[in-house]
């Protein structure tokens, strides 16, 4: 579960988001504020996406690191 993060965690907050979207964003188009509500769904797509490639990279540095820690210690580590 701890290896697939970077995909059930961004899922996650964009049904968040999603939710979020269409219970304040249409009172912002029925007051004519389309720009307001264009600025705030680009954000929140930036926002995923970002974190999409931050926990990838988390998780590339965290597999290297216990590659090495297995390689050094003779294949002692355990995983927990």
């Amino acid at each position: 579960m701890r290896k697939y993060k970077y995909i059930w965690l961004p899922a996650l907050l964009a049904v968040y988001f999603i939710g979020m979207t269409f219970y304040f964003g249409l009172d912002l188009l029925r007051q004519g504020e389309t720009t307001r509500f264009w600025l705030t769904v680009v954000a929140e797509a930036a926002v995923i996406t970002a974190l999409v490639f931050f926990l990838k990279k988390r998780e590339k540095l965290r597999s290297e690191r216990e590659k090495d820690i297995d390689a050094t210690s003779g294949g002692r580590y355990k995983k927990l």
